[in-house]
């Protein structure tokens, strides 16, 4: 058996020798200790002699305790083979003494026969102990072996470290030449944006100092406002100098150079490389709005909901009109939603096109013991013709709407409600019946179980959505609508995505509202949803 023990930093330990490796022919655990124990004599303070003493003495122990026990284990399994013997041949083995010229065993035989029993008990049980003692010796044995694998691990890490260390200190020997290093955190490279401007930030870093900092765009310096190339005048430059930038960007390929010199006069350069595509054409909208309902009480705002958002499609996001279908009260008939929703969306949009539902109006809620839900209750939007008391044939039932949704072969839709179930007064839904229950949530995820579906509701399933007179809007329409106008860029990109138009709404509705009004999000797409354009001076409310 060969035995090894490592020690790379052995050969100051013995003078006279180079050795890393020790070798041992057989596994004697007591010239093992005896040796480490030997060296560990002439160098009392080397932790590596003493850990390696320490190892090979518990070794020795083990290893003694091991022999000792498994020789009571042979002892006792042949006391015990010999009492279990069967009667007949335990008279043999006597006549075999007494051939012999032993003493008669007759009468200790007699004896034995009387506690035979009672020994083999004895016998088994101390035959268990030694068993289990074996087993603790060898579990012993596995724990050394795990912590010298442990130790061995920790110090290869250590070496890796030390190893780590002094090249970054051979590098930081000659830091005057290490040319200055720039971050950027936005844009991506490569990325590709709709707006015709960029916010491009980030920093530059030197431990001598950065004196200067320059951005190009295009091959050309940017000098729109030449005090945006930033220029320290002082003697003693700062490490950190943070750039933010709002960077105007021409149709298609833009580059952006961004080159950092420290005080030494060492310069780096970072290129970025950016592509504004073409506002999307094939985006189609339906934008619906319903105040005076004939048969339900009237609304106040809904229509301006409706019209507010329409300019922002058509004006902002730069939707052709043709592309938006808006619908206002009485031309938001059931019939009429139907065939918009179902036929006309259905023949226009395209797998790749994108699809923006936005309606503003009643809500209601009508028992039905079939719900998939499971609140017992099925969920309507009121087109203006709606009849309460037969919502059925005049409403359009949320497992309606999903299965209208499904045959829209577009892959991104989105679907903005600013309406509510809850049947309480005071908000875009009508009186509920006497029943009061706890409405569920489900049903938009029904409507969002689609590929690209994404509903972004004004209020939770059992919440008001309500309307203001200071603002004249609803509060849900008021602050998408604010938002949209630039202050939901949360990233400064020039874009807002659906993403960033919700976290808006979360924070302001509720605020607005005292924590009584919640607007929800469900269901995803894949990449970024954009649903605004920022265009600089435009970003003020109509």
């Amino acid at each position: 058996m060969h035995l090894e023990f490592n020690f790379n930093t052995f050969s100051h330990v013995v003078k006279s020798s180079s050795l890393d490796v020790f070798v041992w022919e057989q596994e004697d655990w007591f010239q093992i200790a005896d040796f480490f124990e030997r060296l560990k004599q002439k160098d009392p303070q080397n932790e590596i002699l003493i850990n390696a003493s320490d190892e090979a003495n518990k070794r020795r122990e083990i290893f003694l305790a091991e022999e000792k026990t498994a020789k009571e284990i042979k002892e006792t399994k042949k006391e015990l083979e010999e009492l279990q013997q069967k009667p007949g041949e335990r008279e043999k083995q006597d006549v075999k003494s007494v051939s012999k010229g032993k003493p008669d065993p007759i009468e200790k035989t007699s004896t034995i026969e009387g506690s035979r029993e009672d020994n083999v008990g004895q016998l088994e049980a101390k035959l268990a102990k030694l068993t289990e003692t074996l087993d603790q010796l060898e579990e012993m044995k596995r724990q050394l072996s795990q912590e010298k694998d442990k130790t061995s691990l920790l110090s290869k890490e250590l070496d890796a470290k030390e190893k780590r260390e002094q090249e970054l200190l051979a590098r930081l020997k000659d830091t005057s030449k290490a040319p200055p290093v720039i971050v950027v955190a936005s844009p991506e490279d490569g990325s590709k944006t709709e707006s015709n401007t960029l916010h491009l930030a980030g920093v530059a870093e030197d431990e001598q100092g950065v004196e200067e900092l320059q951005i190009l765009l295009n091959k050309a310096l940017y000098a729109k406002r030449p005090d945006r190339n930033i220029k320290t005048a002082e003697k003693s430059f700062p490490k950190r100098l943070g750039f933010s930038e709002r960077i105007p960007l021409e149709q298609g390929e833009n580059t952006i150079l961004i080159q950092a010199v420290n005080s030494n006069g060492v310069s780096t350069q970072k290129t970025l490389s950016v592509h504004r595509v073409e506002a999307q054409k094939n985006i189609w909208a339906v934008v619906i709005g319903i105040d005076a309902y004939p048969h339900v009480p009237p609304l106040k705002y809904a229509i301006n909901d409706a019209k507010a958002f329409y300019q922002h499609l058509v004006n902002r996001s730069q939707i052709p009109s043709q592309n938006v279908t808006l619908l206002l009260g009485q031309d938001a008939s059931l019939s009429r939603l139907r065939s918009i929703l179902g036929t006309h969306l259905k023949n226009k949009a395209g797998k790749e096109d994108m699809v923006i539902l936005y309606f503003a109006g009643h809500g209601a809620t009508e028992a039905d013991v079939q719900s998939p839900d499971g609140d017992g209750l099925e969920k309507y939007l009121l087109p203006y013709d709606a009849d309460p008391k037969d919502l059925y044939a005049s409403a359009i039932p949320m497992r309606e709407l999903s299965y209208l949704f499904n045959r829209i072969r577009s892959e991104r839709l989105i679907f903005i409600v600013d309406s509510c179930y809850s049947g309480a007064s005071g908000g875009r839904t009508i009186p509920a019946e006497t029943f009061r229950t706890n409405i569920s949530e489900a049903f938009l995820d029904r409507i969002t179980s689609g590929r690209g579906r994404i509903i972004l509701s004004a209020s939770a399933a059992n919440e008001v959505s309500a309307e203001k007179d200071e603002l004249q809007h609803g509060v849900f329409t008021y602050f998408l609508l604010d938002g949209l106008m630039g202050k939901a860029d949360m990233d400064k990109d020039g874009v807002i995505t659906v993403d960033e138009i919700y976290g808006y709404v979360s924070r302001y509705v509720p605020q607005f509202t005292r924590q009584e009004q919640h607007p929800v999000k469900k269901g995803a797409v894949e990449g970024r949803l954009i649903l605004g354009i920022v265009n600089g001076e435009n970003s003020k409310r109509p």
